[in-house]
């Protein structure tokens, strides 16, 4: 079982608010802290340069795992876990440079050529550079963050109470198997109204969800280090390859080359 997490303060310049446009932030997080619940008049791009983090609103759970980011819209209530120790680079964008993006948080895929700029805008940009090329380099990032796909990596939380009690207990045990049949004499509806909630209100079935939770998990566990075989059984699966199917039909790379892909990123921290 993992310790508490450390809940820390939201950074300064989410307190102060933007004095421009565009702002980045680089701030680094140590291993099962947690930036409290908050949120701001301008939208967040939350991207983990090295490390993993877990991004969680009102209405879902985002995993950020390495070559993804995600998009947390204005006015969006939101806390970020370091999954493991975490170097957090934050783009804030007012709402009128946010107008290309989702006005819902959601997943987006970093290209090699975005994460390279944003890397790039971390050490050369100063927030006092709007009219030169730090304030051109962010408005290209922009530009290329409004054209980023969008990755279904999102936990979709309902909002009925009894799809509630469901889904809290499957994040405290995601390895219970429970059908909709066993839960309908816990909750007071019948399965098949559970069913049509649950589509209507995450936009998923009952076992699109509890797979995308698993999936989540999985990225945890790789991410932490964890042998596949063992990510497998830690998710109930009987075997690797049951799970390593699951894993490339939902990601379009293997758990191994998941593993290899991230490894540089999944180290500590070095120095800025």
């Amino acid at each position: 079982m993992s310790a508490a997490h450390i809940p820390i303060p939201p950074s300064t310049l989410a307190a102060a608010g933007l004095s421009l446009p565009i702002m980045l932030l680089k701030r680094r997080l140590n291993h099962n802290e947690r930036v409290q619940k908050h949120s701001h008049a301008w939208g967040q791009l939350i991207y983990a340069s090295r490390g993993l983090l877990t991004v969680i609103t009102n209405s879902g759970r985002y995993i950020v795992p390495p070559e993804q980011a995600v998009w947390v819209a204005a006015h969006t209530q939101h806390e970020v876990i370091a999954m493991t120790d975490a170097s957090l680079t934050s783009l804030y964008l007012d709402e009128a440079e946010s107008l290309g993006l989702k006005d819902e948080a959601c997943v987006l895929a970093i290209t090699p050529l975005l994460s390279m700029l944003l890397a790039e805008a971390s050490v050369r940009v100063a927030n006092d550079d709007w009219p030169g090329p730090g304030g051109r380099l962010l408005r290209v990032i922009r530009d290329l963050l409004c054209q980023a796909e969008v990755v279904a990596l999102n936990l979709p939380y309902p909002r009925d109470p009894r799809l509630l009690q469901i889904t809290r207990t499957l994040l405290a045990e995601p390895g219970n198997d429970a059908s909709l049949a066993f839960w309908q004499q816990h909750v007071g509806a019948s399965s098949r109204t559970l069913a049509r909630l649950f589509k209507a209100q995450t936009g998923l079935s009952f076992s699109q969800w509890k797979q995308r939770l698993k999936l989540q998990l999985a990225v945890q566990l790789l991410g932490r280090g964890e042998s596949v075989l063992g990510t497998a059984l830690s998710l109930g699966y009987e075997s690797s390859s049951a799970f390593g199917f699951m894993f490339k039909q939902q990601m379009g790379i293997s758990p191994s080359e998941f593993i290899s892909g991230g490894r540089r990123l999944w180290q500590q921290p070095q120095a800025d």
